[in-house]
């Protein structure tokens, strides 16, 4: 007689195929049993911007979902992903920092601005046409 797995094996056993299949994702921290029959995965401050959640979305289908959440001037971007793989629920998400838009784009402006030399304008006598 064969057993039927408890959720958290369906889990744990799943996370083992998925990491054969993709040993990139072993970056992911990930969790089995927190939620029976679901498999959580998290990466804090990903270098890659969001990126190892899009390498699970191509094995395991699904669109990823971003978002940037400020908080004091900081900002923190998050990918998530829900999906299902081989019968088990994955939930899995990365952040990561972002840039500060608003410096960058000041110093950027300042750049262009102090590049450009100032050219006086020279009224045209009058009745004659450019």
């Amino acid at each position: 007689m064969k057993r039927n797995p408890t959720p958290e094996q369906a889990a744990a056993a799943a996370l083992v195929r998925l990491l054969d299949t993709a040993p990139r994702l072993g970056a992911i921290t990930w969790t089995v049993g927190r939620t029976p029959g679901v498999l959580h995965g998290q990466l804090v401050a990903d270098n890659s911007c969001g990126g190892i959640i899009e390498a699970c979305a191509e094995i395991l289908g699904g669109t990823p979902a971003r978002s940037v959440v400020s908080r004091d001037g900081d900002r923190q971007g998050v990918t998530q992903l829900v999906a299902t793989y081989e019968g088990v629920q994955v939930q899995v998400w990365a952040s990561y920092p972002m840039p500060v838009l608003t410096s960058l784009a000041c110093q950027q402006l300042r750049a262009l601005l102090t590049r450009r030399r100032a050219v006086a304008a020279r009224p045209l006598p009058h009745g004659e046409a450019r």
